[in-house]
């Protein structure tokens, strides 16, 4: 966060020495007073534009095959106008397929590590049981054991979305 506000600022005293540059030597006129202040707000107002609306881009741009996107979540704010007209990507949730595990003696019960990523928060991890068979889903808590009795009477089992099915149960 402290990094967005230092590029905001610079990239509003670039904009201000933008404008000087112009006016100074390639138009040779007097500049208006305004026009340091409204190029330095516009670039300010643009940089966060650009930061809120591409972050989920550069978020995932490393995932290749590692880390697959199931879900995302779409975030509006008041102070965001500009949110409501363009919803922007927030939080997702992404899959790693390499801790993917099938359960020996239960068929189509798969264990998997969910990604919880958010944008200004902390990341956060959750263990998962999919139900390839079924099409359903459930976290994992600590009195669970893996035993068909236990997931019959203690798991929870959710709905799985479409993204989560094909992602989960190659």
């Amino acid at each position: 966060m402290l990094f967005n506000l230092l590029g905001t600022f610079v990239a509003g005293i670039g904009a201000a020495g933008i404008i000087i540059l112009l006016y100074k030597y390639i138009l040779r006129i007097p500049r208006p007073k305004a026009a340091i202040p409204a190029a330095a707000g516009a670039m300010m107002i643009l940089f966060q534009v650009f930061l809120d609306y591409g972050w989920f881009s550069r978020a995932t741009a490393d995932f290749e095959g590692d880390l697959v996107v199931i879900s995302t979540f779409e975030g509006k704010s008041l102070l965001q106008p500009l949110s409501y007209v363009i919803p922007r990507t927030d939080r997702f949730i992404a899959l790693e397929v390499a801790t993917l595990k099938e359960h020996e003696s239960l068929p189509g019960i798969k264990l998997g590590t969910l990604h919880i990523i958010a944008r200004d928060a902390p990341n956060g991890q959750r263990k998962q049981l999919f139900d390839c068979i079924n099409n359903k889903r459930a976290d994992i808590s600590p009195d669970l054991s893996l035993t068909a009795d236990d997931l019959q009477s203690k798991a929870k089992w959710l709905d799985m979305p479409t993204g989560w099915s094909t992602a989960a149960c190659k």
